[in-house]
């Protein structure tokens, strides 16, 4: 019986109308207590300006403090956005140049901009010391630098990649993902491992940039090895820096009374080496922000794979920022690089820019799993095995998409197509993009031109063309219109290479949620020359075998396991799967027999509903 019903009975004991009261009044102090409790649960958007030129300030570094401890950064537009949080928790805006603000959150309810005030403390003492001392500015370098190359700790972390490229402002590609990271002071970035990640392309100009992940790891931060971008005096020791650089300390009205502006410039341009500046802590010997910029670079390793295909580097321009918070660990990088494309009588002028945000330091995500070692040519290829889970992307996409973002995206849908980014990939795009690996899906059948992109000549064509290719400068390193291998054999045998992706991740209710895939390598697999019906419904009745015991693994995981756990349960079925599907070879004798083909694809009919002898 409910309280309002107690409420409407004629209560004459007066205990019992005193409990009723009490009750009551119990219930009304809840409600009280969960209405203000959702009224300072909240969700923020905020923008970061100049107060002086009433400019946007991308990337500025926010901490919230109070409640919760987190950090972020603002977008290009300045933007931020703080879902799920409470008004009266606190945060600190900071970014070079300017005055470090602190507000409440509530700020933003009734104003959405904050600004900033530049920071116009003078560096006349320092300047006057390094005008009398020519060869001060290049022993503060040389100390600088020597410091951050005897730091060689790993440091962990996530990372967040967008990169655009456009011609003559026209969006041709967009690329988005999480990675793994780990970096040093010394060398830089160690090592990126997509998690997750979506991309775009423009279907009248198929262009795949340069593998910018693989260029920003071999840029050497501190080390003097030879890498693919070029040189600056961090990769120098002091007879190289004064033989090949001018260097001097530059006026700074921005700076505070701790803070050096160090310019460089090469004595001799010629295509190797970035001009810039540094701006750094004279006191600590720290660094805060390295701004490098060349003309017409000269380096080979930046063409482009296809022989036919003359690209030419006009302009790269390179910055990396510090964390604010502790400037021994690096917080972006931000790389910008103009060429000159030209293909017979086509030629355009290509933009490509890869911002790379590091953030959670010390801490990763979970490393997706594959059943079955798989080699990826490059971060595209993986994209495609890898699930792009709406709910790990709404839990930690901290960038609220900026104007040129939302721009790109909605020009990329209507004249070209996304990956990933509605977790559907059509066959008809994947063969576009010239990847390695088909996911399962039900709804798309297996067609000898998703299977067979490429005649043997035209294989052996490229095979060519990489090995003119001089990539031994730096570390390993590759393009993403990396040649396939040769799928066909002489024996005409048909080799299957098959696997599971299984990945976890948490949502935003703290549980564990893992998802997983059916993936055909078809750069391994090997499909023979016989191209007939049934060859291609026993290639499809194979790959729906796997997706049956996927299916299966899947309901056997709980959301209380751990990984490793899941794991397991995957590669058990897996090896079930694959003593299936050498069963059903052996029945169908690779597709011959008609009789084990009516068997078995009435038996995957009844499982999934697909009918793999009515192929075209």
């Amino acid at each position: 019986m409910s309280i309002n019903t107690y409420f409407r009975v004629n209560v004459v004991d007066y205990k019992l109308c005193s409990k009723i009261n009490t009750v009551q009044k119990v219930i009304h102090i809840i409600a009280l207590i969960i209405c203000s409790t959702g009224l300072a649960q909240s969700k923020i958007d905020g923008y970061i300006f100049d107060n002086e030129s009433n400019e946007a300030l991308p990337y500025c570094t926010i901490k919230i403090f109070g409640s919760i401890t987190d950090h972020l950064i603002t977008n290009q537009d300045g933007k931020f956005r703080l879902d799920n949080i409470q008004l009266t928790d606190s945060l600190e805006v900071r970014h070079l140049g300017f005055i470090t603000k602190t507000t409440t959150l509530s700020y933003f309810k009734t104003d959405s901009i904050l600004h900033l005030e530049m920071d116009v403390s003078a560096l006349d003492e320092v300047v006057l010391t390094a005008n009398e001392d020519t060869e001060y500015p290049y022993k503060l370098l040389t100390d600088v630098i020597n410091q951050y190359r005897e730091r060689r700790s790993k440091t962990i972390s996530r990372a967040f990649l967008k990169l655009t490229s456009s011609a003559r402002n026209i969006p041709i590609e967009q690329v988005e993902g999480f990675y793994n990271s780990e970096h040093s002071l010394a060398e830089g970035i160690l090592d990126l491992r997509i998690k997750s990640g979506r991309f775009g392309q423009n279907r009248k100009f198929t262009y795949y940039s340069l593998d910018n992940t693989k260029i920003l790891a071999d840029f050497q931060l501190f080390e003097t090895t030879n890498q693919i971008l070029p040189q600056y005096p961090g990769n120098m020791n002091y007879e190289a820096i004064k033989r090949k650089y001018k260097v001097k300390i530059d006026d700074c009205p921005t700076c505070n009374d701790q803070e050096v502006s160090v310019s460089f410039y090469p004595k001799k341009a010629n295509g190797r080496l970035f001009h810039g500046k540094i701006l750094l802590d004279h006191t600590t010997l720290s660094i805060k922000k390295i701004e490098l910029d060349i003309n017409n670079p000269s380096t080979k390793a930046l063409s482009s794979i296809n022989e036919n295909v003359k690209l030419t580097p006009k302009q790269i321009q390179l910055d990396i920022v510090f964390n604010p918070l502790d400037f021994f660990k690096i917080q972006y990088y931000d790389y910008s690089f103009q060429m000159n494309y030209e293909y017979e009588n086509f030629s355009e002028v290509i933009d490509s820019n890869t911002f790379l945000y590091l953030y959670d330091y010390n801490t990763s995500f979970e490393e997706p799993y594959f059943t079955q070692k798989k080699s990826f040519n490059n971060d595209y290829d993986k994209i495609i095995a890898l699930q792009a889970s709406n709910d790990f992307w709404n839990m930690n996409y901290q960038f609220p998409k900026s104007v040129n973002d939302n721009r790109t995206t909605n020009f990329l849908k209507n004249n070209g197509y996304l990956i990933n980014y509605n977790n559907y990939i059509p066959l008809n795009d994947i063969k576009y993009t010239d990847l390695s690996v088909i996911v399962w899906k039900k709804g798309e059948r297996l067609k000898w031109q998703h299977l067979l992109q490429h005649s043997s000549s035209n294989t052996d064509e490229l095979s060519t063309s990489v090995a003119k290719r001089d990539l031994t400068v730096g570390k390993s390193y590759d393009s993403p219109l990396s040649a396939h291998k040769d799928r066909f054999t002489k024996d005409n045998k048909i080799k299957l290479f098959i696997s599971y992706m299984v990945d976890r991740f948490v949502d935003k209710e703290g549980s564990n949620k893992t998802v997983s895939r059916t993936l055909l390598d078809i750069e391994s697999s090997q499909f023979g020359n016989n191209r007939t019906r049934d060859k291609l419904a026993f290639v499809n009745m194979a790959f729906d075998i796997y997706e049956i015991y996927r299916q299966l693994a899947n309901s056997r995981i709980k959301d209380q396991m751990n990984f490793e756990e899941a794991k397991a349960i995957f590669d058990e079925v897996y090896q079930g799967a694959s003593i299936e599907v050498k069963k059903m070879r052996k029945e169908t004798n690779d597709g011959a027999n008609p009789q084990g083909m009516t068997k078995w694809n009435n038996r995957i009919k009844a499982k999934l509903g697909v009918n793999n002898l009515a192929l075209d």
